[in-house]
């Protein structure tokens, strides 16, 4: 999970900065924030899934 962290956040500020064009600081928070969303859900999809009771799939 940590890996795949650090793969989201670290592309995301590379391709945001080069790609877009932006400031190193909007690059980091560009990352931040989408890191913090595909991280968070996937840990929500998770406690769904292990929620799910057996049969709702």
């Amino acid at each position: 999970m940590l890996a795949y962290t650090g793969v989201v956040f670290g592309l995301g500020a590379v391709v945001w900065h080069w790609g877009m064009g932006k400031s190193w600081d909007d690059s980091f928070s560009f990352a931040l924030t989408m890191t913090m969303s595909a991280v968070g859900g996937r840990w929500i999809a998770a406690v769904i899934l292990r929620r799910a009771g057996r049969g709702d799939g």
